[in-house]
């Protein structure tokens, strides 16, 4: 029965630990605030907000560190511990929107640098999309509240940042990050608060996935992933739960049946030690005659 109850009490470890792999972690807040800037590219983010994916690219370990006109994208390899940065650039434009404590923070950032520079960087144009116009050419520089796109005739044109309403190209991705905010402020106010999640989605071609899943940070260091092996663990403790499901349904019966069958045994162990006279005392069973049975007469009082 020890054994048994050892047995049981590990199942039911197990049946926990199963249930808390299902159970999804609640992503925790990140602190987050912006500062209207109209001077230059519409506002400052300051901020570092874990990034699940980039795209439809999942990321290890992925955040989004937004240094007030810049944002850096890094990952963190599997099984390893440094953060490795991918992708780097400045925020091209930034707003924010604000009803009551619920606002939220976008814009669009343009990756000039980092690891995986190579898998978006193809040469292509850039597309700047303002209320009137569309130009073509690539971006080269941002200043006093100016965009500047440089065309294949090679003559710069400034487009104000305020005009902007789209920007296309490999390098460009739009963010989005929902605030609570700390305080009620009007629109147009430097807002803080708390956020859960930064989306970034490209503006154009999305990142080759067959690609990316060849780079060094995303295939780790050859061993089984972490999630494997998770998955792995959770398989065999549903085969032992399983296991457990007939021990507990039979376990009644079993348990009855030993009860029964000690006490018969008890019963029987008794008859046999003892037995009763013709006067009604008790006699021990003698040493030289084992197993002397008075019914048959060969034992005397």
């Amino acid at each position: 029965m020890i054994r048994a109850s050892r047995k049981v009490t590990s199942y039911m470890s197990a049946a926990v630990m199963f249930g808390m792999t299902l159970t999804p972690f609640k992503a925790s807040a990140a602190a987050i605030s912006f500062t209207p800037q109209s001077n230059l590219n519409g506002g400052a983010v300051i901020g570092r907000i874990p990034l699940a994916n980039l795209g439809s690219l999942a990321l290890p370990r992925g955040r989004a560190y937004f240094k007030s006109n810049t944002v850096e994208i890094t990952a963190v390899p599997e099984f390893q511990f440094d953060r490795e940065q991918v992708l780097s650039g400045p925020i091209l434009k930034c707003w924010s929107t604000i009803a009551g404590k619920n606002a939220s923070i976008n814009g669009i950032a343009y990756f000039q640098d980092g690891e995986w520079i190579k898998y978006i960087d193809e040469n292509a144009p850039d597309k700047v999309v303002t209320s009137n116009d569309v130009y073509t050419g690539m971006i080269t520089a941002m200043k006093n509240g100016m965009l500047e796109v440089t065309p294949d005739s090679g003559t710069p044109k400034q487009i104000p940042i305020a005009d902007v309403q789209q920007i296309i190209s490999p390098r460009a991705y739009t963010f989005s990050l929902p605030v609570t905010a700390f305080l009620q402020v009007p629109q147009g106010q430097p807002i803080s608060g708390d956020t859960t999640q930064v989306t970034m989605k490209p503006t154009s071609r999305v990142i080759a996935l067959s690609a990316v899943k060849r780079d060094p940070l995303m295939r780790g260091d050859g061993d089984i992933s972490s999630k494997k092996l998770t998955a792995l663990w959770a398989g065999l403790s549903g085969v032992e739960l399983a296991q457990f499901i007939p021990l507990a349904i039979l376990e009644g019966p079993i348990r009855q049946e030993f009860v029964r069958q000690y006490h018969a045994r008890i019963s029987q162990s008794q008859g046999f030690s003892n037995f009763q006279t013709q006067t009604g005392t008790l006699y021990p069973t003698s040493n030289i005659a084992p197993g002397a049975n008075p019914a048959f007469g060969n034992v005397t009082p």
